[in-house]
């Protein structure tokens, strides 16, 4: 092996004996999340399921479907079943791309009253588009509705995060 060809293999070794070079790059697959809405506690915080979640939107949607059909009053708890009121459509889509794109997770209910949702810690300042269900979105930098804020318009429609994109912890729905 002439110098230059042993030059170049020890080279190629070093580089892959470093952190990151070679490594295995695979990108976490999309997953699309849905959480319903069970209950409000009285400072408007909204208590949901956990989340369910499959690698297409269409399962989720289907899901969802299933759920709303399946649940009876008789199967919650008496303290949750005015709750059951709160779930019958989407008050949001958050996804983790812009244009509504990448993972997502939907807050399935039926109040557009400012009820805030706090993320789970898997979607804290992960959010980068919304679709709204509700007329307004309020996007909020900490949990509880604190700090800084950014609202999205038009029900029925997806917006880019500006200001709070990839910093929101929690939203609230609203009608107006």
């Amino acid at each position: 092996m002439s110098a230059r060809s042993s030059l170049l293999v020890a080279s190629l070794l070093v580089g892959l004996a470093q952190p990151g070079v070679g490594a295995d790059l695979r990108v976490a697959p999309e997953e699309h999340c849905v959480v319903f809405v069970v209950d409000q506690e009285p400072d408007g915080k909204l208590i949901t399921t956990d989340p369910v979640c499959f690698p297409s939107q269409n399962e989720t949607d289907a899901y969802g479907r299933t759920w709303l059909r399946s649940v009876s009053p008789a199967a919650v708890s008496p303290v949750r079943r005015t709750g059951l009121a709160l779930a019958s459509f989407t008050l949001g889509t958050h996804y983790d791309g812009a244009n509504g794109t990448g993972s997502s997770i939907s807050v399935v209910g039926s109040s557009c009253t400012g009820g805030y949702w706090n993320t789970p810690s898997n979607w804290d300042n992960r959010i980068s588009s919304s679709f709204n269900g509700c007329a307004r979105l309020r996007h909020w930098d900490l949990p509880s509705m604190v700090g800084s804020v950014q609202d999205t318009y038009g029900a029925g429609s997806t917006h880019n995060l500006s200001s709070m994109d990839n910093k929101t912890q929690s939203v609230s729905y609203h009608s107006s």
